[in-house]
């Protein structure tokens, strides 16, 4: 039933946020991207495409090198290895909510023999005072996804920096959703964010919305050996198409649509107000997302949202997140070109009958 009401709203803003259309579609835009820009075969990732991809990266946030993993998952992992080896301590420390702490079934523990330790608490972004006396390496994840795309204020980093410089702790940034970060922080560049990280990941899929891939940057023995680990856990490819041409292309297409991505949810955001049933996080949203979290169960939650699409065509979103930590569920709403060409009015209203719809049942039963 569910899959069915989906398919009957005409505005849909559950992943992927933008508007390539089916698998069909992306290879004819990629391919007609390859033919415009003449980029041609790629072998093992010696190509132009790859090339290209890994100097503007590392061009765009201030760092001496860049290499192309084909998922984040495995560049984090081969970040932690390298940093923490280097520091000859195997603590790796995460946020409670870190993407390594939930959702990578330990694999810093079983691939790369890595002691994870947490830093921080789950409700909040980090502070200075969070940092671990010792670690082999400290992620901090900018923004923070399960804190509904939370950061810092530029002071805040500013100092945990300096503070993990006065202790000789290594940082790595885990900027899977890293291009909106510019719009929270103004007047700050790229290589302004990245500085005082010794690495950058950052992901082509998430906000860019390309078929796939994720960049690791830092100095060039840092990606020299980062490039070993890549062939040694056979990230390798024979053919990285479409996702290193599509990572181009998406670049161009998207990135400088982003401020706009962050002022509309904002926009949004405002529409909501202090609706009942509902709180956002954070509000107002720092990029371009943000999270609906709801007082009351994760199934009433998924009943307030088919009735908000019923109401309104708006399909806001497929699942909740609901964790142990966290048991509130939180819907998150990302910006993308779909939630950018549509009325903001029409997402307004269909958040706003989410809540209603929550209070009403909470009541109810209370």
């Amino acid at each position: 039933m569910t899959g069915t009401l989906r398919s009957r709203c005409d505005l849909d803003l559950a992943f992927p946020f933008h508007t390539d259309g089916e698998p069909a579609d992306r290879l004819e835009r990629v391919a007609a991207y390859m033919r415009e820009q003449d980029l041609g075969a790629e072998a093992y990732l010696t190509g132009e495409s790859v090339t290209r991809l890994e100097a503007r990266m590392a061009d765009l946030f201030g760092k001496p090198a860049a290499v192309w993993f084909p998922t984040g998952t495995m560049a984090q992992g081969v970040a932690a290895r390298i940093h923490c080896a280097a520091a000859g301590d195997p603590r790796l420390a995460l946020h409670p909510t870190s993407h390594l702490a939930l959702h990578e079934e330990d694999g810093a523990e079983h691939l790369h023999g890595l002691e994870t330790v947490m830093w921080g608490e789950w409700s909040r972004t980090l502070t200075a005072a969070d940092l671990p006396e010792a670690a082999g390496c400290a992620f901090i994840e900018l923004p923070q996804r399960h804190n509904g795309g939370a950061l810092p204020s530029w002071d805040e980093l500013a100092v945990i920096k300096a503070a993990a410089r006065d202790r000789g702790l290594t940082l790595h940034m885990d900027g899977a959703r890293i291009w909106g970060l510019p719009s929270a922080w103004p007047g700050h560049d790229w290589p302004d964010i990245c500085d005082g990280f010794a690495s950058v990941y950052a992901s082509f899929y998430k906000d860019l919305g390309a078929s796939g891939g994720a960049i690791l940057a830092g100095d060039e023995d840092f990606v020299a050996e980062a490039r070993l680990w890549l062939a040694r856990m056979g990230g390798r490819l024979v053919s990285p198409w479409p996702m290193v041409p599509d990572a181009l292309r998406v670049l161009d297409q998207r990135l400088g649509l982003m401020p706009d991505f962050v002022a509309r949810a904002r926009e949004i955001a405002a529409g909501v107000g202090d609706a009942p049933g509902l709180t956002l996080t954070p509000n107002p949203p720092q990029v371009n997302m943000m999270h609906v979290r709801l007082d009351c169960d994760v199934e009433t939650a998924k009943a307030a949202r088919d009735a908000a699409a019923e109401a309104t065509g708006v399909w806001l979103g497929t699942g909740f997140w609901s964790f142990g930590q966290d048991p509130v569920p939180a819907l998150e709403i990302a910006i993308g070109e779909r939630a950018l060409a549509a009325d903001p009015a029409r997402i307004i209203a269909a958040i706003r009958i989410l809540g209603e719809h929550a209070a009403a049942s909470h009541s109810t039963s209370g």
